[in-house]
């Protein structure tokens, strides 16, 4: 299926394209249009404002919208949320205001795929390896604490 967001996906944007593609869709083909553009016929749309799915100003980020539209039931991907969540909506996107010590590293690198990438796409990707090995490590922690 064809998912199309904003460009230059940003933290929420590239955490919801890894829950979309590990959790909600599995052959997700991503694509990136301005908040202008019209929507593609037969796209399932996010973050954009005539899509259905779209953070809340101030209550919920496009991650925790997904999460809760897909019954989204894995503790690590919920837990990843909860680092989104934090960053977006509770800090403000200010570090000086997160709550839990992940979150401020995993955003900083997730921001930083924008500056290290040529493409959304590859922004998307890179963000995709980064939450895998997140994934990994915390599924591996919560395990053995």
């Amino acid at each position: 299926m064809l998912w199309v967001t904003r460009h230059n996906p940003h933290v929420d944007r590239c955490a919801s394209a890894w829950l979309i593609r590990r959790f909600i869709d599995k052959k997700a083909r991503f694509a990136f249009i301005s908040k202008d553009d019209s929507i593609p016929k037969g796209a399932t749309a996010f973050t954009l404002p005539k899509a259905e799915i779209k953070p809340i100003e101030k209550q919920k980020t496009t991650y925790d919208v997904l999460a809760e539209k897909y019954n989204i039931q894995d503790p690590i991907a919920l837990k990843i949320g909860k680092f989104i969540h934090d960053f977006e909506i509770d800090a403000e996107e200010n570090p000086e205001k997160v709550k839990f010590k992940e979150t401020l590293g995993l955003c900083y690198v997730l921001e930083g795929m924008e500056k290290t990438s040529k493409t959304d796409n590859e922004i998307v990707e890179k963000g995709l390896v980064v939450l895998d090995a997140l994934y990994a490590s915390l599924t591996d922690y919560l395990r053995f604490p």
